[in-house]
């Protein structure tokens, strides 16, 4: 009586998924380490309404990356049946590596792992982003991007633009909203080791990142690319109150990665637009306030511009993150859920 009925929607992203030919750019940014831990405390090592066996904490070198990844031929292959139902897309998200020690019932830590997680995270393709919220649990957000390296000649430009609000009022109306907005000089190239001798910690962080993607031609099997997310849903009868809470464990695993290139961070330029909307996101996760905002620049050079024919409001205060490092890289991915580490309350 309760077996749910497969229709062509569900059946179409039923994971795996796999992405072929994938174009990454990965955006290195610095954090203080509070920004990191506090997202760990309240989405991982809260008892809600029990403790799970596990304690998250940050790294001591707080780096995370904002990825920019495009997907010309995504799909999903349930069921062993690759290439069907192809779609395409771009995904933004902010993600950073972390400990995770196994806690036993006498509260002490062992086992430590390290593991991903994904604070904050938007997509420009409705399927997928509700997939991920109902299946991997994820807080994806449904945005408006534009990824274009003809813009300008050695430019890689980079738009998203979200449906939001400037100020909370009882005459607000929401539009689009300027979000996330990224320039890089791709002419001016540079190496790895040029980078980690201008910061020693990158050298640790660089590590981290290698063992979850892989070099040209390996298989990454073996590497360390498990995410680990909250999963939950309201009480439609008390919104603060979840009904069903979990930990999922999942993987996004490449294959076939080339064509690298690293870019010094001080040839890229990454800017958030402040909003009510955004103003927790930025605060909590990047330490970003609003009295940060340059006063001289406000929102999108050279003024308000479309999205997929869409016009995007980018007057809003403009707050500048540093780049440590960038680098862009293709390849084929494969995403996949590997099990729920955790339901609270059983």
């Amino acid at each position: 009586m309760t077996r749910f009925v497969g229709n062509f929607s569900t059946q179409q992203l039923l994971p795996p998924w796999v992405s072929l030919r994938a174009k990454s750019w990965v955006f290195i940014i610095k954090v203080k380490r509070k920004c990191l831990q506090r997202y760990l405390n309240t989405h991982f090592n809260a008892a809600a309404p029990d403790q799970a066996p596990f304690h998250y904490e940050a790294l001591n070198y707080t780096y995370g990356l904002m990825r920019v990844t495009q997907h010309p031929d995504f799909s999903s292959c349930h069921n062993n049946r690759p290439g069907t139902q192809t779609l395409s897309k771009i995904d933004i998200d902010w993600a950073y590596p972390c400990y995770r020690w196994r806690v036993s019932p006498e509260n002490i830590r062992y086992d430590r792992k390290i593991v991903w997680v994904e604070p904050l995270s938007f997509d420009n393709n409705s399927y997928t982003m509700f997939s991920s919220r109902e299946i991997w649990g994820t807080e994806t957000n449904m945005a408006h991007i534009e990824v274009d390296e003809s813009l300008t000649r050695g430019k890689l430009h980079i738009d998203m633009a979200i449906e939001g609000l400037k100020k909370f009022t009882p005459k607000s109306h929401s539009h689009l909203l300027g979000c996330l907005h990224i320039r890089v000089d791709t002419e001016t190239q540079s190496t790895l080791m040029e980078q980690i001798e201008k910061d020693r910690d990158l050298a640790a962080f660089a590590g981290v990142l290698f063992a979850s993607v892989g070099l040209q031609g390996q298989s990454l099997v073996t590497h360390d690319s498990e995410l680990n997310t909250l999963k939950q849903f309201r009480d439609v009868f008390n919104m603060k109150v979840a009904v069903y809470r979990a930990i999922v464990q999942s993987r996004s695993d490449h294959e076939n990665v080339s064509d690298i290139k690293i870019y010094d961070g001080s040839n890229v330029k990454l800017d958030f637009m402040w909003s009510q909307t955004m103003a927790e996101s930025l605060h909590r996760l990047f330490g970003l306030r609003k009295k940060h905002a340059k006063t001289a620049e406000r929102g999108h050079p050279g003024g308000t511009r479309s999205i997929d024919g869409h016009e995007v409001d980018w007057d809003l205060p403009c707050l500048n993150k540093d780049v440590v490092l960038a680098a862009s890289f293709t390849s084929d991915i494969r995403y996949d859920v590997t099990g729920t580490l955790h339901t609270y309350g059983n």
